[in-house]
């Protein structure tokens, strides 16, 4: 499907115009500069008053590719994903983007006057919407729980449901702002192995807001870092999956986005 386009302001780029401007195919390996991204960014800024959030960003994510873009808080993280899901008209600049995208937050955000069954179905466009709905569930093991409540389920069970809910959609692009912020530790690792499965059966783009360092490394095939409204950092982890932290080469680049986002690598 062709990526639609969302209309806004063009502005001038003074760096770009002067030959300093980042080129934003670097992140995407050998071989992949000649293919049309699926996400496109121009000269992206956004302002709040007089303070600029988002600062002429250019950014390009590939086809199939999973992006972790840290930062700071108030770096302008979740701004950038709410441009790119087109919940932001206020930004200047030019975004690319696949019309088949879907949004997975912090909170669940699910209904709490509807069954788990009837929130993954909702809005569910197209033939058997019930049926899609049910095996999405069962893709995150929570068939036995269509007729439960939101109140009833743990965060982790929330959380899978609202990935059942994005991704029996079948977007093109996956959005998900820090999906699994607030669970602990043991309930994470579990979720980040059936993220895993359930790319590898969907194959969407993803760009992954997130602040922790050890979960872009062991998810992305690639790292923004957003730092005063610009990506700083834009690296690709060649490491193939499953990985783990305590590799060489993981640990060196783990100690430099640590020291990146100011933070001591000893603590």
């Amino acid at each position: 499907m062709a990526p639609d386009t969302l209309t806004v302001t063009q502005k001038n780029d003074p760096l770009a115009e002067a030959g300093h401007r980042k080129d934003p195919t670097a992140g995407l390996g050998p071989g992949n500069e000649a293919e049309d991204p699926l996400v496109r960014v121009r000269g992206l800024s956004r302002r709040f008053g007089s303070r600029t959030v988002l600062d002429s960003i250019d950014v390009d994510i590939g086809a199939g590719e999973f992006v972790a873009l840290l930062g700071r808080s108030g770096s302008g993280k979740s701004t950038l994903l709410r441009a790119l899901a087109g919940l932001d008209q206020d930004i200047e600049g030019q975004v690319h983007v696949p019309a088949k995208r879907a949004v997975a937050f912090q909170d669940s955000r699910l209904l709490p006057w509807q069954k788990v069954l009837p929130n993954v179905a909702l809005g569910l466009r197209g033939d058997r919407p019930v049926e899609r709905a049910t095996a999405a569930l069962d893709e995150v093991g929570l068939a036995d729980r269509e007729k439960s409540w939101p109140k009833e389920l743990s965060g982790g069970e929330q959380q899978r449901v609202s990935l059942a809910r994005a991704l029996v959609r079948e977007p093109e692009l996956l959005l998900a702002d820090e999906p699994f912020g607030a669970l602990d530790a043991l309930t994470k690792v579990k979720m980040h192995g059936l993220l895993r499965e359930l790319l590898a059966k969907h194959r969407p783009s993803v760009l992954l807001v997130t602040h922790d360092i050890d979960e872009a490394l062991l998810l992305a095939d690639r790292i923004l870092v957003l730092d005063e409204g610009r990506i700083s950092t834009d690296v690709r982890i060649p490491a193939p999956h499953p990985r783990s932290i305590a590799e060489p080469e993981l640990s060196t680049l783990r100690t430099a986005l640590l020291q990146g986002l100011g933070v001591d690598p000893a603590i």
